[in-house]
């Protein structure tokens, strides 16, 4: 936290002081809100949906205009398997993955390719599995976001069966195999160093 905020925090909370008392904490809440940063890192732990075996790690990275994704998903067939964020970050449905919802849409928008001017909000395409079934990812997205009306934290990454055929409304991208929640991650090691005063 900047030290610009830190000093409107203490003005808000010595209003609040002045005006009612000690402010509850409800109330010490609403004025930290008021001030929120946005979310700069997300990481999704992906866990096997039935008995696929399919598990990994996808880092989300927000940077000026884009989002950067990377990470690695282990235990896939080779070829190509669609990428997606579903709406919910509901992962009950362990068997089939159905409870994390469809794609997430938030603008009512046609399914698409990643380039496409219009598409869903997670439309990212395809990864692509070699022949040990470890698919890399390293990419960038211009619209998907952390932060903001639709953010995409807290919804699902999932991973599907088959490649994604681009068709409307979801791409026919076959069974769920693996899907995680997006969540908020700790700052990376060389920021937590920056964010500490100097001595």
């Amino acid at each position: 936290m900047t030290a610009r905020t830190n000093r409107f925090l203490l003005v808000a909370l010595t209003a609040l002081v002045v005006a009612y008392g000690t402010p509850s904490v409800a109330q010490r809440l609403r004025a930290r809100r008021a001030t929120v940063e946005p979310v700069q890192h997300a990481v999704a732990v992906l866990v096997p949906v039935g008995q696929s075996g399919v598990h990994g790690e996808i880092y989300l990275d927000q940077e000026d205009h884009h989002l950067k994704i990377t990470g690695k998903v282990a235990g896939l067939k080779p070829g190509e398997h669609a990428f997606h964020v579903h709406q919910y970050g509901d992962l009950t449905d362990s068997e089939k993955g159905l409870s994390a919802g469809s794609h997430y849409n938030p603008l009512g928008e046609p399914h698409g390719r990643p380039t496409d001017t219009e598409r869903h909000a997670g439309d990212f395409g395809n990864i692509v599995a070699d022949p040990q079934g470890v698919a890399t990812i390293e990419l960038t997205d211009p619209v998907a976001t952390l932060s903001g009306p639709c953010s995409i934290v807290g919804r699902s990454l999932v991973i599907h069966a088959g490649p994604d055929l681009f068709t409307q409304p979801v791409g026919n991208a076959g069974p769920r195999v693996a899907f995680g929640v997006i969540g908020i991650a700790a700052p990376k090691p060389s920021e937590k160093a920056a964010e500490k005063p100097a001595k």
